[in-house]
Order: C-alpha cells, then sequence, then structure tokens
C-alpha cells in the first residue's frame, strides 16, 4: 500500500540562562507534503519544505546555546539529506543576530529550490555564529552522486547565498537529462560574501581541488550571477579576475548564461563579493 504523508514539525527556541543543547532530528518518507521550521531564539532560523510522489529524508539542526565569548549569540547548524520523485525541496537558513561592532550586521540568506518530474537529492547545511553564515559540506552527507545537489528529467536548481545587505550570487540550472552541483564551502558576513570559494581553500569547509563546480547532460541552460556594491571577484579561492564597482547598490555584477546540448561541465562556481 503505498503511504501517504503529511507532516508539519515547528520547533521554537527561546533563550535561557541554562546552558542546555536544543535539538532536532526527524525522518520521513512517503508521498506527499513534509516540512520543518527551526527558530533558534533571535539568533537564526532554518526551513525546509518537499512536496512529491515520493518524498525520503532526514533533517537536523541544533541550537548549542554556547554563547561563544558572552556576545549573546549561540552557534546554530542545520542540515538535510532528501530525496523526491516527481516534486520539489526547498531549503532556507537565514543569521538573525551577530557581534555587530566587530563582524557587521546580520541579514546573511542560504536558499535552495530543486524542481524535478523525475528525481532529485539534496545534501547541504548550513551553520550560524556570532561572526558569519557559513555553508560547510566536507564532513557532511553527500548525495548518491557525491553532490550537493542533483537532478534528473526536467528539472529546476537555484541555489543563491547573501550578505547582509542584500548582495551576493546565484546558481541557477533549468534543464532536461542531468545535472550535478557541488558547492562545498560558501559563506557570508557582513556586507561580504564568499558563493563557492572560501579565503583559503582546504580549511576544512572546502578542499583545494573540484569543491565547486557543475556537470550537465542532456539539453539545458545555465546560470551564474553574481553582484555587489564594491568589488566583485570571479574564480577560484577569490584569486580571479575582479570586477570593480563605485559604491552604489549592485555597480559591479557578473551574468553568465550558456544554453548547453549534450554534455557540458562549468569547473569553478567561485565568486567573492564586497
Amino acid at each position: 500500500m503505498k503511504k501517504t504523508l503529511v507532516m508539519l514539525v515547528s520547533i521554537l527556541v527561546i533563550g535561557t540562562p541554562v546552558l542546555a543543547q536544543t535539538t532536532v532530528d526527524t525522518e520521513w518518507e512517503g508521498s506527499g507534503h513534509f516540512e520543518t521550521h527551526f527558530v533558534a531564539g533571535d539568533d537564526a532560523n532554518s526551513d525546509f519544505w518537499t512536496t512529491g510522489s515520493y518524498i525520503k529524508g532526514e533533517y537536523h539542526a541544533i541550537d548549542k546555546d554556547d554563547n561563544p565569548y558572552g556576545y549573546g549569540i549561540d552557534t546554530v547548524d542545520a542540515w538535510v539529506k532528501a530525496s523526491v520523485s516527481d516534486g520539489f525541496m526547498e531549503f532556507l537558513n537565514e543569521r538573525k543576530d551577530s557581534h555587530e561592532r566587530m563582524y557587521g550586521r546580520a541579514g546573511q540568506i542560504s536558499y535552495t529550490y530543486i524542481w524535478t518530474n523525475e528525481s532529485a537529492e539534496m545534501a547541504f547545511g548550513t551553520n550560524t555564529n556570532y561572526a558569519r553564515l557559513r555553508d560547510c559540506q566536507y564532513s557532511r552527507n553527500k548525495t548518491t552522486q557525491g553532490r550537493q545537489f542533483e537532478a534528473t528529467g526536467n528539472h529546476y536548481i537555484y541555489h543563491m547565498l547573501t550578505d547582509s545587505d542584500g548582495d551576493g550570487a546565484a546558481l541557477i540550472v533549468d534543464a532536461v537529462g542531468s545535472s550535478k552541483v557541488r558547492l562545498m564551502g560558501s559563506e557570508s558576513w557582513g556586507s561580504s560574501f564568499n558563493f563557492g570559494s572560501l579565503p583559503v581553500c582546504g580549511d576544512g569547509c572546502a578542499w583545494y581541488d573540484h569543491y565547486a563546480d557543475f556537470e550537465g547532460s542532456g539539453k539545458g541552460d545555465f546560470y551564474l550571477h553574481g553582484w555587489a556594491d564594491n568589488e566583485l571577484t570571479i574564480g577560484c579561492c577569490g584569486h580571479g579576475w575582479t570586477i570593480p564597482g563605485d559604491g552604489s547598490d549592485d555597480s559591479a555584477a557578473y551574468d553568465l548564461h550558456v544554453r548547453y546540448a549534450g554534455d557540458w561541465s562549468y569547473p569553478d562556481l567561485g565568486i567573492k563579493g564586497e
């Protein structure tokens, strides 16, 4: 008998003077809809939604209630490993608080949306603290093909990272066939970001090679965008070529669009901005 699953999980974490971690660990499998919402006080929030003819996965979140250095901001970590058939997955993480005097304002966002009429997988996690939001995947679970996102059939993949000013970068894949995205390390702090390209590669968040790339087979449109007020650097670990801005809103911009048919790959998704 086919199992139908409709589930909603909401967790509100309210800060107390007692140092006690709050965790959420949940799994799902069936057809229908699942969503979970984790609110870690005023420090961060994490939301995941999925709907499909078949959905399966696990979601984990933790508010460590650790208050490092007495800044009044806890470390929060959330990750998901999920798959869907004929449906979508959506994962949103937002950093809500910051030790602003040293690290700039909060408001950083990591967001992913995947839709497919066949199958797709997501294996991704985000960590926030008093200083930054980090999408570090080195020690986390991967998809079947060892990536962070993959899909087959008629599918759409969107991933975005923004800083406190709304500047950032985005990857879009609109294709028929198969797609695999590796995005091992990104981070955002204050009004700066590194998308798929940490300042020092190999620091335990990403690794020296094959840390942010795309592979596609079939027919599709691939987009890579970056926007910032002061400067963009395109390429590995922030060591590529630079697009200057004048400080005005989105005065530095990068827009790549590739239409492909057959097998095609893009070896370096790195974009750094400030």
